[in-house]
């Protein structure tokens, strides 16, 4: 809430900076990071998120708490004007020490891509120019990752298709998010480890959820993701 204050106002470094304290937290009292997800990377979201001030992608943490099976029923209540993305998403096989190496060996590192539906609590309550630091701090099987480039990802609700696009509508496709998230990691001291999993962006925008709609995300060729959205 604070951040609806007119006063209040944080650096991109500092929005960072809380974020990371508050996973610290979260990590005490007993929840485990799961991977890590990057956003606003296509000009579809960056539009719908209005004037961010970023130049480049944002990241953020992802919880064990926070990661569902397909075919989850949701609480629409547990939400706050609750919002869908469908998005690529990569496991990854190894550990990676830098972006040179997860360059030279992405077809080792990576373990599978898929599609995935994220949740958001789409709500800014800062003013245009400070919902970039608001984003960041509230912690906004394949044979080549080329294939990425013109695999097509579609989200429905109740069978109807609200929108589609490739991974060439992600800047350099969704290995580049996942070489972004690499190097921001190495600067915090961090990596990425066997097994977590990263959100690689959405090409599309996001979709206002309701009680009682059925959502899916899916792909040509990469296994897809069902979620309902419950009263």
């Amino acid at each position: 809430m604070v951040f609806a204050e007119p006063e209040f106002d944080l650096t991109v470094p500092e929005a960072y900076e809380l974020q990371f304290k508050v996973a610290s937290l979260r990590q005490l009292r007993g929840e485990s990071v799961a991977g890590y997800k990057v956003g606003c990377v296509s000009p579809a979201v960056q539009d719908v998120q209005g004037q961010l001030g970023l130049n480049q992608p944002l990241f953020g943490h992802i919880f064990d708490t926070e990661v569902y099976r397909s075919d989850v029923s949701l609480d629409h209540n547990r939400f706050h004007q609750l919002a869908i993305e469908g998005e690529f998403a990569f496991r990854m096989a190894e550990d990676v020490p830098d972006a040179e190496w997860l360059a030279a060996n992405a077809q080792h590192a990576i373990e599978a891509a898929f599609a995935v539906i994220e949740l958001h609590n789409f709500c800014c309550r800062a003013p245009a120019g400070k919902r970039a630091q608001e984003l960041i701090a509230n912690n906004g099987m394949f044979r080549s990752t080329d294939e990425l480039l013109d695999e097509k990802i579609s989200v429905l609700c109740d069978g109807v298709v609200l929108g589609a696009a490739t991974g060439r509508a992600l800047p350099a496709g969704p290995l580049a998010s996942l070489i972004f998230l690499v190097e921001q990691l190495r600067k915090i001291g961090k990596s990425l480890c066997r097994g977590q999993i990263v959100l690689a962006g959405s090409p599309l925008p996001l979709y206002r959820a309701e009680p009682g709609d059925q959502f899916e995300a899916n792909c040509d060729r990469l296994p897809g993701v069902r979620a309902r959205i419950l009263s």
